[in-house]
């Protein structure tokens, strides 16, 4: 059982870090390596659970993981029925997570694919984004192989020209960076459980550190004011929701009132000295989880 040991302690691991994020201030000002810690942690946690009834109802074989997969069919009968039970709990959790993740993919996919084939009919291409003749101001990023950056009409009426330029340097920051792909595995956990109040929060945490990811990219670019005072426009607005799939310059209202306010007075906090030592052990952890392949189970 020390390999089930080590899972567990992975998963505590796992655990704590996510808490730790969930409560710390520092992640505002330094939203990229709060997002890398967000997804090891997850990653760590969904391995080691797996590992965990796994490696415990495999334990009798003796066998590293898969030749113990691989005998499982002809020697089922040696095993009690509480190893039969972590065997049965262990692989049913693992196909739920596998198949909830392609179904939610093939999903989004698909909304963007018909969305793409809407804007071919209803969008006028520009220099720099494809412009939809609406009254109504939005502004978002359809991601992909081969993204687009669809601006409104009511937009550019709306946004200065420096204005509607840090707007679309914001976007084009989640095209080039794939943080569509970032949040896709949160997002579509939270559809698997969709009552939990832990996962919708840890979701709106991490949506919240990807649009700052991109206010950074569009202030680096065009200076923090204007990007300040395009959101607080938006915002004055209202919004009329984004597109399935797509990631919108504005989305839930107290995420724009805590964006506006990150960059009109933007955090000093210094990256906490904890951090290194964290990431290490995270990294440990994560690597004590995936071992489960590698090692014999005992």
């Amino acid at each position: 059982m020390i390999l089930v040991g080590h899972q567990v302690a992975a998963a505590a691991v796992a655990v704590a870090v996510m808490v730790w994020l969930l409560r710390s201030r520092w992640t505002h000002a330094h939203p990229r390596p709060a997002l890398v810690l967000w997804q090891l942690s997850g990653l760590t946690f969904v391995l080691s659970t797996v590992g965990v009834l796994l490696g415990f109802g495999l334990a009798p074989f003796h066998r590293g993981f898969f030749p113990a997969l691989f005998d499982l069919p002809q020697r089922w009968a040696e095993l009690d029925y509480w190893h039969l039970a972590a065997v049965a709990a262990g692989l049913l959790l693992a196909a739920w997570l596998v198949v909830n993740q392609i179904l939610s993919f093939r999903s989004t996919a698909r909304a963007r694919a018909r969305h793409r084939l809407l804007l071919q009919l209803v969008a006028q291409p520009n220099s720099d984004a494809l412009v939809v003749d609406h009254p109504v101001a939005v502004a978002y990023c359809l991601p992909g192989r081969h993204p687009r950056i669809v601006v409104s009409a009511g937009a550019r009426r709306l946004l200065s020209a420096i204005e509607l330029d840090a707007v679309l340097a914001h976007e084009r920051a989640h095209a080039r960076e794939r943080h569509d792909l970032v949040i896709a595995p949160f997002q579509a956990l939270r559809r698997l459980v969709p009552s939990s109040q832990v996962l919708t929060r840890v979701c709106s945490v991490i949506e919240l550190l990807v649009e700052m990811c991109a206010d950074d990219k569009a202030a680096r670019q065009h200076g923090r004011e204007p990007l300040a005072s395009a959101l607080e426009r938006f915002h004055a607005n209202g919004s009329v929701g984004t597109p399935k799939g797509a990631l919108a310059v504005v989305g839930a209202s107290a995420h724009v009132e805590a964006r506006i306010r990150r960059l009109r007075h933007p955090h000093r906090e210094a990256l906490p000295p904890v951090l290194p030592p964290a990431c290490v052990v995270l990294l440990v952890a994560l690597g004590t989880s995936a071992s489960i392949f590698a090692v014999p189970l005992q």
